[in-house]
Order: structure tokens, then C-alpha cells, then sequence
């Protein structure tokens, strides 16, 4: 593909890139912020994407010179940086599971400590489903080894006496 088309998707796929809109009194097409501190419930509980800690959105918030960062977030306990869209996503394990995949080229795994993330997912009962997708997503081989039989089945035990969320 010729570096032009490229660099046309990119820009297309760019949220911050400026849209003309010939119509309006600016002839720009006005963006509405995703977050607001005016509007945001200050209690609300986040969890960090890195290190899976839950915390107020308060705790997660960075200053700058203009004030409260709109747009960037910097956990509490591992101090990654993200951005504010990331921290308020709302994602299941499938989900979050495609967000570590595709961060990966990004140096997920060099911004979260290994032992504290790996044994958060697992108290969340996210291990299993996580596994299941974040494999299929590397194409990595799917048969079941003797580990994630024992984890299915766990899963699967928990699910039938109600300790898992649907």
C-alpha cells in the first residue's frame, strides 16, 4: 500500500485530527471532550489497565500547569501514565484481553509488574477467559493443557455455586 493511503487511514483513524465542517461559524468541527472534572463523580471506581488496581478516579487524576490533565491519567501504585479514555473504559475480559494484545507493540508487558497483574487477574477470576483469548488473538496453539484444565474447571465450579460474575 503507497505510504499516501497510509498515511490517509491514519489520519482518518486520528481522534484528535481536526475536522472541517464549512457549515458552522469556525468552519471547524467542534470536538467534545471525553472526560470532564466539572461532571466526573470524583468517587467513582477505576481500575488501572496495568496493574489491575482499583482505585477513585480522584487518585488517578495529574496536574499540570493549566490545571487538572483532561486527557492523561498516571496510576497511584505502578505510576504508568495513560490516557484518561483508557482508564474509564468499561471493558469485559474478552475485551480487555484485545486491549493487552494490541498494547503489546507498546511495551505492555514492560509497564506492569508481572507477579502483582498476573495474581490480580486471577483474584478477579479473569485468568481462564483471559487466557483463552489473549491465545487465540497470538495464534498460539489452543489445545488444553493439563494447568488450564484444572483453572477450566475451577472456573467452571465457581460459575454453577455463584461465585463468578456473568
Amino acid at each position: 500500500m503507497p505510504i499516501k493511503f497510509k498515511d490517509q487511514i491514519k489520519a482518518k483513524l486520528d481522534k484528535r485530527q481536526t475536522e472541517l465542517a464549512p457549515n458552522t461559524e469556525t468552519g471547524v468541527k467542534e470536538k467534545t471532550p471525553t472526560f470532564n472534572i466539572q461532571t466526573a463523580n470524583m468517587t467513582d471506581i477505576v481500575t488501572c489497565p496495568f496493574c489491575l488496581y482499583f482505585g477513585k478516579i480522584k487518585e488517578f487524576l495529574v496536574s499540570t500547569k493549566k490545571g487538572i490533565s483532561q486527557y492523561r491519567a498516571k496510576c497511584p501504585e505502578c505510576q504508568n501514565g495513560m490516557l484518561i479514555r483508557s482508564l474509564l473504559q468499561e471493558m469485559t475480559v474478552e475485551e480487555y484481553a484485545e486491549w493487552v494484545y494490541n498494547y503489546v507493540e507498546n511495551g505492555f508487558w514492560q509497564k506492569c509488574k508481572w507477579y502483582t497483574w498476573k495474581d490480580r487477574l486471577a483474584k478477579l477470576g479473569w485468568a481462564y477467559k483471559f487466557w483463552k483469548k489473549y491465545r487465540q488473538l497470538k495464534g498460539e496453539d489452543t489445545t488444553e493443557g493439563y494447568q488450564d484444565y484444572i483453572m477450566r474447571k475451577q472456573y467452571e465450579q465457581a460459575e454453577e455455586e455463584g461465585w463468578t460474575e456473568q
